[in-house]
């Protein structure tokens, strides 16, 4: 059986637009930060922009349906890759913080564009291949995004190349990336994988209601606020630290070396001891790597947090998303844009809180501490979610 191209090109776009045009701000911050003396107050208000950008991209798919004329799945993703290359690019050609946040603005809403129509053709060619269980191949890509960015953030360290040069070498990273992606996902795909909305819905309303979703878009929510603390600053808290300080990039390295193959691994927990059980275990491990940093710092601990943030956090998308599915098999298109919404809304919310605390006292400690405890509360919302789920049986 030949192997799954689509799914490759589907990772090359996870991994441009996703693990470098979203996440590669992460380990260049640091060098932004004391290079071009941007605050950690605006390091996180550039974050919470770029977030917002991503949340205005998830109801596109609704307002294209509504418009009817509004261009094609392959049109919107070759848009958003060349949006999302150009705003990268656009990083290291300006100083202003304004400017930077319209980028990061303009970078999320085009990587949030991308993954959604590339998701949507990527599994609907896989579907109908028969070859479903490669769509892990298609996630993975997140993670390889941010091993590669974090690496190059390592090189041009040492050759003490500052954080334009790191723009400018993350922008490479996407051109590289494209041309995969529009040789496989744009070519191979068919048209028909263009529709975001059902087209059984009618039948599907007939379908009994479900349970109640909302405690798990509730804990989907923590899940937001809870990893985006460290998703935004971990390099620049080890670069704070004497200890960490030399490690910092690499950090972000393990992040997405831990992060490829997390929802392999948590699916099947999932598949063995059950959706609850799995989305427990993660979010309790991902409030250890959140807080460890508060009461250990050492190289040691760096290493341990990255490996427990990077393996939880993608993880916690696709057995969430499977949840959702079994909850409201009649509605799940739109609990899982309902639960992407309220998974923004904590990403908006956890970069400033955290820039701001950080600025006022010259340690995240306040906000590391906030986030893990987010993800606590997103432990007992599950827990709640679960004995819902017993009483309707």
């Amino acid at each position: 059986m030949r192997f799954p191209l689509v799914a490759l090109g589907g990772a090359a776009v996870m991994a441009a637009v996703m693990g470098v045009g979203r996440f590669a701000y992460t380990p260049i911050l640091p060098a932004m930060h004391t290079q071009a003396e941007l605050s950690a107050a605006n390091a996180g208000f550039l974050a919470t922009l770029n977030f917002a950008g991503y949340m205005l991209a998830t109801l596109w798919p609704l307002l294209a349906r509504r418009l009817g004329a509004a261009p094609g799945p392959k049109t919107t993703l070759r848009f958003g890759l060349a949006t999302c290359f150009a705003a990268t690019v656009g990083m290291a050609l300006t100083e202003t913080v304004a400017l930077w946040g319209a980028l990061r603005f303009i970078s999320g809403f085009a990587s949030a564009l991308s993954m959604i129509y590339a998701t949507t053709m990527v599994l609907d060619a896989l579907a109908r291949s028969k070859r479903s269980g490669a769509a892990a191949i298609h996630f993975s890509g997140v993670g390889v995004g941010i091993t590669v960015s974090g690496l190059m953030v390592l090189l041009f360290e040492h050759l003490q190349i500052g954080w334009r040069g790191m723009w400018f070498g993350a922008a490479a990273i996407i051109a590289l990336l494209v041309p995969v992606a529009l040789m496989t996902v744009a070519r191979r795909t068919p048209r028909a994988a263009a529709t975001s909305a059902p087209a059984t819905a009618p039948r599907q309303a007939a379908m009994a209601r479900g349970r109640n979703p909302w405690w798990l878009v509730a804990a989907y929510a923590c899940a937001g606020l809870g990893f985006i603390v460290s998703g935004t600053f971990l390099p620049l808290i080890a670069k704070q630290t004497p200890a960490t300080a030399p490690y910092a990039a690499f950090c972000w390295v393990i992040v997405g070396m831990a992060a490829i193959p997390s929802n392999v691994l948590w699916a099947w927990v999932a598949g063995r001891a059950g959706a609850t059980v799995s989305l427990v275990l993660q979010y309790a491990l991902q409030a250890l790597a959140v807080a460890l940093p508060i009461f250990w710092q050492t190289p040691l601990a760096l290493l341990v947090g990255g490996l427990l943030l990077g393996g939880t956090f993608m993880g916690i998308v696709t057995v969430a998303s499977a949840r959702a599915r079994d909850i409201a098999p009649q509605r799940t298109a739109e609990i899982l844009a309902l639960m992407t919404a309220c998974y923004s809304v904590g990403q908006i919310i956890g970069p400033p809180m955290a820039g701001m605390i950080a600025t006022h006292t010259g340690s995240f400690d306040g906000g590391l501490a906030i986030a893990a405890g987010t993800m606590v509360l997103g432990i007992i919302l599950l827990l709640m979610d679960h004995a819902s789920a017993m009483q309707t049986r």
